[in-house]
Formats: structure tokens, C-alpha cells, sequence
């Protein structure tokens, strides 16, 4: 920001002290300028100018009141009490965009109760998703700061030279020491502190669900993406074209996954290379044990577009395991959002497989019984589609798990009806005993046991003909890898007949009666 007299701002992309969370209010700004000029409405007491890399602002006197009508037009709220951003035009005109953004902000930039004014009813806004109405309930909005921040950036009739920072403004950014609040506290410009207040508009918001791991566990409940900005005109063209996701695209597991999601989905616009992406910062917020009151800022992460390869594997993915509306008997219609995507997400963002931690991923035993509930399908199309090893030798042996399972249960079968019992019971118990001896499994020799073992109880395998290939798998380097792939494969089997089907689905039942259980006890 370069103030050149007392009635004009220039506010550049890359201007000394301009941080992400900066350069995308600016992008904010910007968009909210374009709004402003496409409506034909005009600022009070002021102009401005605009171009790829800059906004400059004109006033003339005291610039409070061309401030006060900047953000008063830029900052509104609707007959509903949704948070509505001139930028990115009423919430009524993409209602699924909205709600989600609207939570996003209450969890984010307006989670304390200071920066903003309820209204005493709730408000509920009503979509369409999967052709059938979905209410979703919200907390109603009277107004909040940013439509009255004008008068923080002012002091006597001039520019104020350092602005305190509040958490709304700056999320995760504090006072380091409250009996030294005026030596310890964030300060930024007047023109940088302009730029804060329209940082949300920029960013792109997600709703995260998340399974608890244990009473004391984080939790996070949203996620604000803060993309690189390189170019606003090209930004603009971007960050609208998200007007059009649905609630259930805006919904994730991780923070990684809410960035993957957005180059994703640039990527199949065509965006991407106009962007010029070089990375997006993600804030995730959500309780924690020790603040229940509030959602703090309780992660931040820097993900890199890498490899095209790696956002075609997040895509398909993504289109493989979709978060889904569930429409519970008797209970409120939830959305429900796979735990798989996250997983992947981090791995690829770290340059690891995919599938990396897979073993981890289930040692939670609410994630682990969605995802063989829920996420099997998903997943066999993930290991059966072409591109998604880094060799074949690591198919090979999901696929050596496949068959072999299957075979397993072909005998299992042979035996249910030789002795005449049950199918289920059989397959219920085979499944949670290998299920366990994978897990279980610390170092490359009792993995190797168990592998070998599973392999020979089912017979020759066809899958195993190219073994030689399979053996490094096997090694002290890759053993860790190999159990990853060999749970995955049980995750991603895909039943050959409604028999198998029922029997797999009362052994993912037994097993989570059995977790319950054993938990109480």
C-alpha cells in the first residue's frame, strides 16, 4: 500500500507487507468494485480505479464517510439473516452457496459473539439436493462488524496510521499478553487493514464433518481457503465460478481436502493455468476441550498444485466417494462425508501414495465401520482404475488380495452348507480375525506371516504369477506399505453375489457391536 496524498490509496498485489490472507482481500475488494460498477452504483464522496494487479481509491475531505458508504454497500445482511457479500451478489441467487458460506463465517471470521448481532429467531433456508428439498437450519444474523468497521481505520479526520487487529480481522492472530495488550497486540495499516476486512470475501468457505475420535479430541467445523493471488481479473473469474458448487461440494473432512476440492474443480474448468496457482493456505476452525465456548483457529496448512496427475487422482476420488445426504427415519436429514478423501488428500499433499496410512485411517473404529459401510465402492474403484499406482506391482497385490479373499469365501461357503451352518457367522468371523491380524502387524516379519498366510489358506493365486515383482513389498523398507494395501484391499472388495454382500455387511455390523462392547467394558 502506497499512500501518495491525503485523499488517494493504491493497494497492490505485491506490495510490501501483503500476505496471502491480504492479497485475497484484495481480490475481495476488487470483486466488490467490479460489483459496484456492473450495478452502476457509486461510493459517496469517492471513486475509485482498478486494474490485473491494483485497486486505488479516491476521496475527497475526511474519508470516514466514503469508508462508511464503502462498507455499508460492500457488507449486508438479508431478509433471511444471511451474510450477504455485494461481491458475490444476493444469497437467494445461489442458496446452497450461501447457507454453507454463512456457517463458514459464523465458525470462522464471526465465531465470537462480539463481532457480531443475532436475532432472536433462527433462520432455516430450504435447497433442492438429489432432487428433494433439504432444510438447513441457521442462526440469523442482525448485522456484523464489518459492516461498521469505517470508523477503526479513521483517526482525526485522517487515515489512521496503525489499526489494532481483532480476531474477526485476522483469524488466529491475538494479543501475546493481556497485561501488555498496547505492546503486544497486531497492528497493520489503515490501507492493509481495509484489505482484512475484505479477506473473507475472497476466500472460499467449506463446511467440515469430521468423526470424533475420543471425548477430548479436535474437532474442526470449518475451513477457509486462501488461494495464491496472482492476477484479480483472472481471481474474480475463479472465485465466482464457485457461486455455482452445491452444499454437499462444500462439505469435507480436512483441511487439505477443502484446498484439493478447490484445485480440483479449477482444474476441470480450465482455470488453473490462467491462475497461475502457485498454492493455497487453508485456517480450519472448530472447539477444542479447553474453549468450548468458542471456535478457535485450530489448524493451518500450504498445499501445492504439484503434479497434474495428483488433482486427477484427488478428482476422481472426489467423484468416487462424494459426500451424500442421508434422510435418517425419525431424525433430521444430515449431510454425511466420506473419510477417505481427507486421508488422500494429506498423502498427496506430502508427495506420499494415496493410499499411505490407510492402517491408521481405520485404527478409529467410527471412521473404520463407515468406511467399509459406506466406502467400498469408492474404493474399488479407486485400486481397479488405471494411473492410480505408481506401479503395477502394487495393484498386483491388492488384486492378490482380492482373490484370494474371494476364494476364502468360497470355501467358507462350501463349508456353511457341509456342516450346515451359518454363511454369515463364518464370513463375519474370518473377516474381523483378518482384519485384526493386518492391524496388528508391527514389523516386516509378522507382516509377511500374515500376507503368506492369507495368500496360501486360499489356493493358488493367478494373481500371483508375476510374485517376484511383489517381494519388495514384503521387505523391512516396504512393509508398512504392503499392510496399508493389503487393508485397503479387504476396504475395497467388491462381493460377487448377494450372499457374500449380506454376509460382508453383518460382519461390519458385528464388528462395530463388538467395538461398542468392548469400549463399555
Amino acid at each position: 500500500m502506497t499512500q501518495t496524498s491525503t485523499d488517494e490509496m493504491r493497494l497492490e498485489l505485491g506490495a510490501p507487507g501483503m500476505t496471502a490472507l491480504h492479497r485475497v482481500g484484495l481480490a475481495g475488494l476488487w470483486m466488490t468494485l467490479d460489483a459496484f460498477a456492473r450495478g452502476g452504483i457509486g461510493l459517496r464522496g469517492g471513486s475509485w480505479e482498478k486494474d490485473s494487479r491494483s485497486v486505488t481509491l479516491r476521496w475527497t475531505g475526511d474519508p470516514r464517510a466514503f469508508l462508511d458508504d464503502l462498507l455499508r454497500r460492500s457488507f449486508r445482511v438479508d431478509a433471511q439473516g444471511l451474510v450477504w457479500f455485494a461481491a458475490l451478489g444476493a444469497p437467494l441467487d445461489h442458496p446452497q452457496h450461501a447457507v454453507a458460506l454463512h456457517k463458514s463465517m459464523l465458525g470462522s471470521f464471526l465465531q465470537h459473539g462480539k463481532s457480531r448481532r443475532n436475532r432472536r429467531e433462527p433462520g432455516v433456508l430450504s435447497v433442492e439436493v438429489d432432487e428433494q428439498p433439504f432444510a438447513i437450519p441457521f442462526k440469523a444474523l442482525a448485522d456484523y462488524n464489518h459492516q461498521s468497521a469505517a470508523g477503526d481505520l479513521v483517526s482525526g479526520g485522517r487515515l489512521a496510521r496503525d489499526v489494532t487487529l481483532a480476531g474477526w480481522q485476522f483469524p488466529g492472530g491475538a494479543v501475546r499478553h493481556v497485561g501488555f495488550s498496547a505492546h503486544t497486540a497486531l497492528t497493520e495499516s489503515a490501507g492493509r487493514a481495509l484489505l482484512l476486512l475484505f479477506a473473507p470475501v475472497g476466500c472460499i468457505h467449506f463446511c467440515m464433518r469430521q468423526r470424533k475420535e475420543g471425548k477430548n479430541s479436535i474437532r474442526a467445523q470449518s475451513a477457509v481457503v486462501v488461494p495464491e493471488v496472482t492476477d484479480l481479473d483472472v481471481y474474480a473469474e475463479a472465485r465466482a465460478d464457485f457461486l455455482g458448487a452445491g452444499v454437499l461440494e462444500l462439505h469435507c473432512a480436512g483441511a487439505a481436502e477443502a484446498a484439493w476440492r478447490v484445485l480440483s474443480r479449477w482444474h476441470a474448468k480450465g482455470l488453473l493455468r490462467r491462475l497461475g496457482l502457485t498454492g493455497c493456505r487453508v485456517m480450519s476452525f472448530g472447539a477444542v476441550p479447553w474453549v468450548k465456548s468458542q471456535k478457535i483457529r485450530v489448524a493451518l496448512a500450504t498445499v501445492r498444485p504439484g503434479r497434474e496427475q495428483d488433482i486427477e487422482t484427488f478428482a476422481l476420488c472426489q467423484a468416487a466417494l462424494p459426500a451424500r445426504l442421508v434422510r435418517p427415519e425419525g431424525k433430521e436429514p444430515f449431510v454425511d462425508v466420506p473419510a477417505t478423501p481427507g486421508l488422500v488428500a494429506m498423502n498427496l499433499g506430502a508427495g506420499r501414495p494415496w493410499y499411505a496410512g490407510f492402517a491408521a485411517l481405520l485404527g478409529d473404529k467410527r471412521r473404520r465401520a463407515h468406511v467399509f459401510r459406506y466406502e467400498k465402492g469408492g474404493l474399488h474403484q479407486m485400486v481397479t482404475t488405471r494411473g492410480q499406482f505408481d506401479d503395477e506391482a502394487r495393484r498386483a497385490f491388492v488384486m492378490a488380495c482380492h482373490e484370494a479373499w474371494r476364494r476364502r469365501m468360497g470355501q467358507l461357503g462350501g463349508r456353511a452348507r457341509r456342516e450346515n451352518i451359518s454363511f454369515s457367522t463364518l464370513v463375519s468371523r474370518e473377516f474381523e480375525r483378518q482384519r485384526v491380524a493386518f492391524s496388528r502387524c508391527k514389523n516386516a516379519a509378522t507382516l509377511r506371516k500374515e500376507v503368506t498366510d492369507f495368500w496360501a489358506r486360499a489356493g493358488r493365486l493367478q494373481q500371483l504369477a508375476g510374485w517376484a515383482d511383489l517381494l519388495p513389498l514384503l521387505g523391512e523398507d516396504g512393509w508398512q506399505e504392503a499392510r496399508d494395501l493389503a487393508l485397503l484391499a479387504l476396504a475395497s472388495y467388491q462381493p460377487a453375489s448377494e450372499d457374500e454382500k449380506r454376509a460382508l455387511d453383518e460382519a461390519v455390523s458385528t464388528a462395530e457391536q463388538g467395538d461398542e462392547e468392548g469400549e463399555a467394558e
